[in-house]
This record gives C-alpha cells, sequence and structure tokens, in this order.
C-alpha cells in the first residue's frame, strides 16, 4: 500500500502543470477508457480491470470498471513462494461503478480534469483452490488434502480524486482515498484423506497462508476448523485507492 501511494504522490507533482497547460480543449471530450494499474500491483500481475468514464452535465460523471483478478503465489519474509499446494486454481473478479461531482469552483476546467469527490460501490471476489499430498519422514503418502476457498467484499464508501487531462488525449486518475463500509463473505472447504491435527506442522503453514491472503484474516480464523466447511461473515471498514491511466475521446 505504501507504493501505491508513494506511486500517487509522484505522479500528482509530475503531470500537475502539463494539466493545467493542456486540458483548456477537454470540454469537447466526454468519454475515457482506463486501465487500473493497482490491482495488478496489489493482487497479482495477472489481474487486468479496465474502465469507462462518461461526463454528465453540470460537472457531473459515472465511472464502471470491471475485470479480472488473480491472486499472486505468496511469499516468505525472505521472498521465496509459499507453496503448499499443487494443481492450483486461481481467479476471481472486479466490478464497480462510482458517480463523480467535479468540483466547478476550484478546478482551473471543466470534467473530467481535476478534483472530484462522489460515492462508489464495488464488488471483488478471489478463488482459490489446490490440492496437496503430505508425506512422511520415509517419502510414504499419509494425507491427502483438498482445499477450495473464496472471499467476496462488497463496499459501500465515498472517495477524493484528482483526475490529470495530458495533452487533451490523455488522463492520469488517482484514486486518492475512499473509505468504505465493507461486508466480508469467506468461504473456507477441505477434504482429507485423514483428519488434520492442529499441531500439525502442515495444519500450521496453512493457517499462516490464510493468513496473508485475507483481510481480517484474524476474525475469520478465529476458532475455524479446518477440517469441516466454514462459512464466516462479518462487516467491518475497508479503504479504496489506486492509479488509472486512460485515454480521452
Amino acid at each position: 500500500m505504501n507504493k501505491i501511494l508513494l506511486v500517487t504522490l509522484i505522479l500528482g507533482l509530475s503531470f500537475n502543470g502539463w494539466s493545467q497547460e493542456d486540458s483548456i480543449q477537454v470540454k469537447t471530450r466526454k468519454n475515457i477508457i482506463r486501465w487500473n494499474i493497482t490491482p495488478m500491483a496489489v493482487i497479482g500481475p495477472k489481474s487486468f480491470v479496465l474502465g469507462y468514464e462518461r461526463v454528465l452535465k453540470n460537472n457531473q460523471s459515472i465511472s464502471i470498471n470491471a475485470g479480472y483478478l488473480e491472486l499472486a503465489p505468496r511469499t516468505n519474509t525472505a521472498g521465496d513462494v509459499v507453496q503448499l499446494f499443487g494443481d492450483v486454481k486461481r481467479s476471481g473478479f472486479d466490478f464497480s461503478v462510482d458517480y463523480r461531482f467535479y468540483f466547478k469552483n476550484r478546478n482551473k476546467f471543466p470534467a473530467p480534469d481535476g478534483l472530484y469527490w462522489g460515492p462508489y460501490t464495488s464488488l471483488y471476489n478471489l478463488k482459490f483452490s489446490g490440492q496437496s499430498h503430505v508425506y512422511d519422514d520415509n517419502n510414504v503418502l499419509i494425507n491427502t488434502v483438498g482445499i477450495d476457498a473464496g472471499i467476496t467484499m462488497y463496499n459501500i464508501g465515498a472517495q477524493l480524486g484528482y483526475q490529470f487531462i495530458i495533452k487533451d488525449r490523455f488522463s492520469v486518475d488517482l484514486m486518492l482515498m475512499g473509505p468504505s463500509l465493507t461486508r466480508y463473505s469467506f468461504n473456507l472447504a477441505f477434504n482429507a484423506d485423514v483428519a488434520l491435527d492442529k499441531d500439525d506442522p502442515f495444519y500450521i503453514g496453512m493457517e499462516k497462508l490464510l493468513s496473508t491472503i485475507v483481510p481480517g484474516s484474524e476474525v475469520i480464523l478465529d476458532g475455524a476448523d479446518f477440517n469441516v466447511q466454514s462459512k464466516t461473515k462479518f462487516n467491518s471498514f475497508g479503504f479504496r485507492y489506486g492509479v488509472q491511466i486512460g485515454y480521452v475521446f
């Protein structure tokens, strides 16, 4: 998250002059198609989310994003990939809608250039499945464990951002802050030939792996039994931020 915020600050300082000088013709261009680079950096490099913004009357616009999410393999503190399961399948999706109010009196040029705020709603889903074979010290198969996990996050919130229009054709959209009320839904199902003991090294490793994947994992994993299917739902707070680059037409 710190890296994303740093990139946001650098881009803001770099493009501010360009936006003020080159956005004067943006009033004739009401559409933006863009690429949200944040999921690729935060969720995983195979994630790909596109968006579209349409300017409406009175310095208002509506923006829609949708795309594919794929969680990157987890790593330990040394940077090595933690691989408890083989035959791994990862998938997910991202869908969001926000309505933007551009500050007419504050911004020098009309929408979609400048500072904005507005409500938003978003839906994120991540799925993970895999299978692992557990061997003893003599390389004898003692257990086969399958996992099927999924998390869904539904958010309703408000955001503040700034969009730069560069050379009348390109945009950099900085979603600076967007607190939300978030509904988490987490499903976790295991299929083991032999029931797992909570002191088993594989069980402990699985707990650590899941804690790196899921926001609020301490709530989800508290009291969970990995030998049966677990379902958890709870409300918490979320936060939206990100960087998008686009083409104006």
